[in-house]
């Protein structure tokens, strides 16, 4: 990384910040921040040998940070500067919209690339033209597998009813969920997935701009990756994840900073906009109510201090009423 740090406004273009290779920009990478300064300077430190002879481009969208994100990014970073927290989805888009790579790469900035995982990633799209996308395999910071986490189907009216009810925590081997997750999937070689965490993932610039932005209705976060691979599913594109390409990813990046009551208000109703987006009204609804009962069951279970006991009994079980009460209004019109 060669260039001074310069910060931009959103409406100002980001210049390239370009590798050790020379001929066409082979990758954009687009890191969305927001209060990230934990996370940011490893992620950043791991590029360099991530990219290996690809010349590629970093731009970082940071949302309005409060905290020394800035600073721990050091002077050989291009940042767009967000006024307030405009959201993951909103972060991405701008990034494409001032880059020029052949390939867009989305990075969380709580991930820490492994040397030659991005060459790894293009190498394998650039062999297989016919795929759309692709991810490295993520683990956690002790080296453990994300699969659980980071590889799922796309979701049924029935897997999310699942999960409004907490049966895949309370029944955590049963077939459905087995499925969801590719519980069957052997991770000895690449292996077309449905819908890999944008935590990382590679995308082709002209099937990104074929598809279209993120989905911006489903901010500040979740739900926009799920909705933008269905997106890709819909218009006929098929995502792999390469084994070979690894990456560590840490975790709560963003959850660190958004109380629980906050995130799972958000989480359930980002669920819904996304029913209510790619299954019937009939569904969305079935959905809606599942939610209702869902945290109508959970608010006992807190107060008898078996749910979230780390939270608080009165603070989880205000948790769940106010999803309850929020999915009753439906989201005050949203």
């Amino acid at each position: 990384m060669e260039k001074a740090t310069r910060k931009l406004s959103s409406d100002q273009p980001a210049p390239m910040l370009r590798g050790i290779a020379t001929g066409p920009l082979d990758l954009s990478i687009a890191i969305v921040t927001w209060n990230s300064e934990r996370w940011i300077e490893r992620c950043l430190q791991s590029l360099r040998a991530a990219c290996g002879r690809l010349e590629y481009e970093v731009v970082v969208y940071d949302n309005a940070s409060s905290d020394a994100t800035l600073a721990a990014m050091g002077k050989d970073v291009e940042v767009i500067r967000g006024a307030v927290n405009d959201g993951f989805a909103a972060g991405v888009n701008r990034v494409a919209s001032r880059t020029s790579g052949r390939y867009l790469f989305l990075l969380n900035p709580d991930c820490e690339l492994s040397p030659r995982s991005l060459e790894l990633l293009v190498g394998f799209l650039d062999e297989n033209p016919a795929i759309a996308a692709a991810a490295p395999l993520l683990s956690d910071e002790a080296g453990e597998s994300q699969r659980e986490f980071q590889l799922r189907r796309l979701p049924t009216l029935a897997t999310l009813i699942s999960e409004a009810f907490g049966i895949d925590k309370l029944f955590p081997g049963n077939p459905m969920t087995a499925r969801y997750r590719y519980r069957e999937l052997e991770l000895t070689h690449p292996q077309p997935v449905e819908q890999p965490a944008a935590a990382a993932l590679l995308v082709r610039r002209e099937v990104f701009t074929e598809v279209g932005p993120l989905d911006e209705r489903f901010t500040p976060a979740w739900f926009e990756d799920v909705d933008y691979c269905r997106r890709l599913a819909a218009a006929g594109k098929t995502i792999f994840v390469v084994p070979a390409a690894r990456a560590r990813h840490f975790g709560g990046a963003s959850l660190e900073h958004v109380p629980f009551a906050e995130f799972i208000a958000l989480w359930y109703r980002n669920m819904w906009l996304y029913a209510r987006k790619w299954h019937t009204p009939g569904e969305a609804e079935v959905l809606r109510w599942a939610i209702v009962f869902g945290m109508l069951l959970r608010i006992p279970l807190a107060l008898a201090g078996l749910a979230n006991r780390h939270l608080g009994r009165l603070h989880a079980a205000r948790a769940y009423a106010g999803v309850m009460r929020k999915a009753f209004a439906r989201w005050s019109g949203v």
